[in-house]
């Protein structure tokens, strides 16, 4: 036991020599003069997209107007001491797009937000309609010189540490999805690979007849359909249980080359599949049918298992006419080994196994 206890207490300080932290208390002033003098960067490929609302923008700029304390911010200092922000790009950018000094990705300055009646329990109605250069110098300055602490993470030449940092922050109920954390960890692994899977998500077979919402969209549901279908394709019989994490290692695995994975060849038949099921039902292909003629939303069940059978069966599959797949496909989404496994509690470990058997038996004659 004592040898178990000195070999994680050595782990522990082994890890903690990866990572050195600092804590500063500075104002929302400072940080747009950083900012603006590139010495504070905001990356959008491993943040969530900026998609606070007008009313959630204007309340903490009504916070920070009423001295309410906001939480911390997260950022990783480079060898030359310019700071990457891990954390916080909600608060962080809705403070600059309001002082009139954010960016877009093309470096064009985005207008200055005009704030909103931020809800019935509002404490400053006035707001409404009010840009920054509206409020009076000393409104102005309470927000330049409202202060907030910064954690200071100095990773040093280890730059896949900031991202498992972002990972640790945002996974447990922070609003990120799984697969907006998934973008930043794989990018930092290889930019190309996420590159490519972007490329495919254009895909018009694919992207045409998935009838996303904005919310979808802007939370890369798309690209983590896709990531989705290669893994249980090509591994589901090593699925054991929490299909998201397993994803993640997959793909983990294919990025640390783990694992093969063909990207010319998956491409070729990722685009053969998409087409098929799109030309024989468009934007019905992915909705649960609870009979021949009645149709059901969107279904991820109908997407991973279907797409799976036709992949795995693609020569026979691209024989069939367009009807004869069309009704075969029809079938198959209300064939009773197809609903039996789906439902509640279909990712457990047996009905996902059986579902993604069955659609490869069933569009295999």
């Amino acid at each position: 036991m004592e040898d178990k206890r000195s070999k994680i207490d050595n782990e522990i300080v082994g890890g903690r020599n990866e990572i050195r932290t600092d804590k500063l208390d500075i104002s929302f002033g400072e940080i747009a003069n950083l900012y603006e003098n590139k010495e504070l960067i905001i990356t959008p490929e491993y943040q969530r997209l900026f998609r606070w609302h007008p009313t959630q923008k204007s309340r903490f700029i009504e916070s920070i107007l009423l001295g309410i304390p906001t939480p911390a911010i997260f950022v990783a200092e480079d060898e030359s001491g310019v700071w990457e922000l891990v954390d916080g790009l909600q608060r962080v950018s809705t403070v600059l797009e309001f002082m009139g000094v954010l960016t877009n990705e093309e470096g064009q300055s985005v207008p200055p937000s005009k704030l909103i009646k931020s809800g019935k329990k509002t404490h400053i109605p006035s707001l409404e309609g009010v840009l920054f250069n509206d409020l009076s110098l000393k409104a102005r300055l309470s927000i330049k010189r409202a202060g907030c602490r910064v954690e200071v993470i100095k990773i040093g030449t280890k730059s896949r540490m900031k991202y498992e940092v972002f990972e640790r922050l945002n996974t447990g109920g922070s609003g990120l999805t799984e697969q907006e954390v998934r973008n930043c960890i794989f990018r930092a692994m290889n930019s190309f690979f996420v590159d490519w899977i972007d490329q495919l998500a254009t895909f018009p077979s694919f992207s045409e007849n998935l009838c996303l919402s904005e919310y979808q969209m802007n939370t890369m549901f798309d690209r983590g359909l896709i990531l989705r279908y290669f893994t249980i394709k090509n591994a589901y019989s090593e699925f054991e249980h929490d299909v998201e994490p397993f994803i993640t290692d997959y793909i983990r695995e294919i990025l640390e080359e783990n694992k093969e994975f063909n990207k010319d060849y998956e491409e070729k038949l990722f685009k053969k599949t998409f087409e098929c099921i799109g030309n024989a039902l468009g934007e019905d292909s992915w909705r649960h049918y609870r009979n021949d003629k009645h149709k059901g939303p969107f279904s991820v069940y109908v997407f991973e298992t279907l797409s799976i059978g036709v992949a795995v069966n693609i020569d026979f599959v691209r024989k069939l006419g367009t009807k004869e797949l069309k009704d075969r496909i029809i079938k198959f989404k209300i064939a009773p080994d197809f609903i039996n496994n789906t439902g509640p509690g279909a990712n457990v470990k047996s009905k996902l196994r059986q579902r993604i058997e069955f659609a490869h038996s069933f569009f295999n004659k």
